[in-house]
């Protein structure tokens, strides 16, 4: 007398068992070797097809050989040699000394004006730009016999300017000042002291 449980007959229950026991013999005598996984075989898992309508839907998809990739090392770019036909071909900053003086003048001229002109404040490290030309300024048509300078008050570089301005006594007696604040205190301010104090008696 055939019983049927979960509405399977015994002879398929009996069939499904024996394939069941087929099936864990063959895992073990393959789980005795040993087997090496690919990194293609982890990403791609093995899937089963379904059937539909009797026929097999194909999975699978193409495992392709795992390459590893080293990165090029990175280049620095180049600048190019002048600003760009937008800047009209502006060359390279050339870096002479008197230059640099002339630079470090303009990031200072808070400081030349003495107070009398505000001047937004520089925080660049590098105040040397890539590209710079230098050039003298000539009086226009339009400018006054006042405005314009004279041949003394011509100079070769802004600094030469600044120091021949009447304003140097200024700088001087600043300096000065800074000085004896700063070395106040030391043995050659003692020895000043007292070299003053024997001259008065």
């Amino acid at each position: 007398m055939a019983t049927t449980t979960l509405g399977l007959p015994d002879a398929e229950i009996d069939r499904l068992l024996a394939e069941a026991e087929a099936r864990l013999a063959s895992r073990d005598a393959s789980s005795k070797a040993v087997r090496i996984a690919t990194p293609a075989a982890i990403a791609a898992p093995v899937v089963t097809p379904p059937t539909t309508g009797g026929q097999a839907v194909n999975l699978k998809k193409e495992r392709k050989d795992v390459s590893v990739r080293v990165p090029a090392p990175v280049q620095k770019k180049k600048a190019p040699e002048d600003a760009g036909s937008d800047w009209f071909h502006m060359p390279k900053t050339n870096l002479t000394p008197e230059l640099r003086r002339d630079l470090q003048m303009i990031k200072l001229r808070d400081v030349a004006a003495m107070g009398k002109q505000f001047f937004k404040r520089d925080t660049r490290k590098n105040f040397v730009p890539t590209y710079s030309q230098v050039g003298t300024i000539l009086p226009g048509a339009t400018d006054g016999m006042n405005n314009r300078l004279t041949r003394k008050e011509k100079k070769r570089t802004i600094v030469e300017e600044v120091l021949a301005s009447e304003a140097t006594s200024k700088y001087k007696s600043k300096y000065h000042e800074i000085q004896e604040k700063k070395q106040s205190g030391r043995k050659s301010h003692y020895k000043k002291l007292v070299a003053g104090r024997r001259k008065r008696s």
